[in-house]
């Protein structure tokens, strides 16, 4: 059995999408600067000392953690990966979604007045180095349909209803998790991520409506409660190691 998920924990990605806002084009510049080098930045030059320039994009990257902060005209996308010899570990979990909700939910989201916020994304990543659970995921998903089977790249979604858009007339947001999950054929080992999303219906008009905490909570709540459950139930025949 897995007691601790964090434990698997490689890397993580916190996205925003908004309504196509084609002013930001002429402001990338102005919000890649105030990313980097606004006072107490937390990402900064030291988390992302290089900069390219695409076709209405930025990317602020990291070439030797591979970690990534990507603006669009309808996304903002961060993406951290954990390691001893990385910039973070997986013990400043807490402090990046901190800097965050902080500097861009709060901070680029509002003063780049960018409004109509479609959906807000928490992704976790996780890599079981268990050669008994990715057999076993492999031998329960595909059993004898298919004979050699050994590499598996699935993807499937569960729709969670929010009781609070039941409660409220014209509010449709809901939530939603999308599971991926690779196995390949060379390495004893499973990779499975859960991207936890809330999508608003009607879209948010500002920003300052993003309840940032509550979505990290049910998130979090969904992997604990929901995931690890079916992980252990379904796929785990070890103590975890």
């Amino acid at each position: 059995m897995i007691n601790d998920l964090e434990k698997y924990l490689i890397g993580i990605a916190l996205g925003i999408r908004f309504r196509a806002n084609f002013s930001i084009e002429d402001q990338l510049g102005k919000i890649t600067d105030t990313i980097l080098y606004s006072k107490d930045s937390f990402f900064g030059p030291t988390i992302f000392p290089k900069v390219s320039a695409g076709i209405v994009k930025k990317l602020l990257f990291n070439e030797l953690t591979q970690d990534t902060l990507r603006i669009d005209n309808s996304n903002i996308i961060l993406e951290i990966y954990f390691g001893d010899d990385l910039s973070f570990g997986k013990g400043d979990l807490s402090e990046i979604l901190n800097g965050f909700e902080k500097q861009i939910v709060q901070g680029i989201l509002k003063e780049f007045s960018i409004k109509e916020i479609i959906r807000i994304g928490y992704i976790k990543r996780y890599l079981f180095q268990i050669n008994k659970l990715a057999n076993s995921f492999v031998n329960k998903t595909i059993g004898d349909t298919l004979q050699g089977i050994n590499d598996i790249n699935l993807n499937f979604s569960k729709k969670i209803l929010l009781t609070e858009a039941l409660a409220k007339k014209d509010i449709n947001d809901y939530d939603n998790a999308i599971f991926n999950v690779i196995k390949r054929s060379d390495v004893d080992e499973i990779f499975m991520s859960v991207d936890y999303q809330s999508f608003f219906d009607p879209f948010l008009p500002s920003s300052m409506n993003i309840e940032f905490k509550s979505f990290i909570d049910r998130a979090n709540g969904f992997n604990q409660n929901k995931y690890l459950p079916w992980l252990n139930n379904n796929y785990v025949e070890v103590k975890d190691e």
